[in-house]
């Protein structure tokens, strides 16, 4: 969701959180954001469409994910790069979170030739010292990369209804990886 929200304009992002989270009227909104009662109802109808239209309209089974999400770790640490493109679906789009404490892409990355060389690229400046092992992320096939035995990263990846990777998660936030401990 938070991804979601990223996407929304700052206006369309109030709206939305105090209308669905805060359960403020849209009479309170325009209040609090100075602007008119219809203004608001606009803006708010935009954001939940948007924010209906980012859903997963597909959750791949497990097992699916777990092997795609396999192969797509093995091309990366192989260096594979056609076979990174074929796990791909063209318009895939990568978000990075680093929480501005660790670096990070500061936009999210759209389509499977940028995606998978940004990979590439932050793979060539990991220390000999990575590992990267297939882990649970929040209940989901994912990938947890170390560094010196310490956790970096976590990658969970969402598929097409073709299999193919639409959409990934790269999580270098320190303060979102405290509480992993590594295999």
């Amino acid at each position: 969701m938070l991804v979601v929200l990223e996407t929304l304009s700052p206006l369309e992002r109030a709206v939305f959180v105090l209308k669905n989270v805060f359960g403020f009227s849209y009479a309170e909104i325009g209040g609090i954001l100075a602007r008119g009662e219809t203004s608001v109802r606009r803006v708010g109808s935009r954001a939940r469409a948007h924010v209906h239209a980012r859903r997963p309209r597909y959750d791949a089974p497990a097992d699916t994910r777990r092997r795609v999400t396999d192969e797509f770790l093995a091309a990366c640490v192989g260096g594979d790069l056609n076979q990174m493109m074929e796990l791909l679906a063209p318009d895939v789009t990568a978000w990075t979170d680093g929480g501005g404490k660790i670096r990070a892409a500061v936009r999210p990355l759209c389509g499977a030739d940028k995606v998978a060389r940004f990979i590439l690229g932050v793979l060539r400046r990991f220390p000999r010292s990575f590992r990267a092992c297939p882990a649970l992320v929040n209940g989901e096939p994912g990938v947890l990369i170390t560094s010196a035995g310490m956790p970096d990263s976590v990658v969970v990846a969402d598929l097409d209804t073709d299999g193919r990777i639409e959409a990934i998660r790269l999580i270098r936030n320190p303060g979102k990886l405290g509480h992993l401990v590594t295999p």
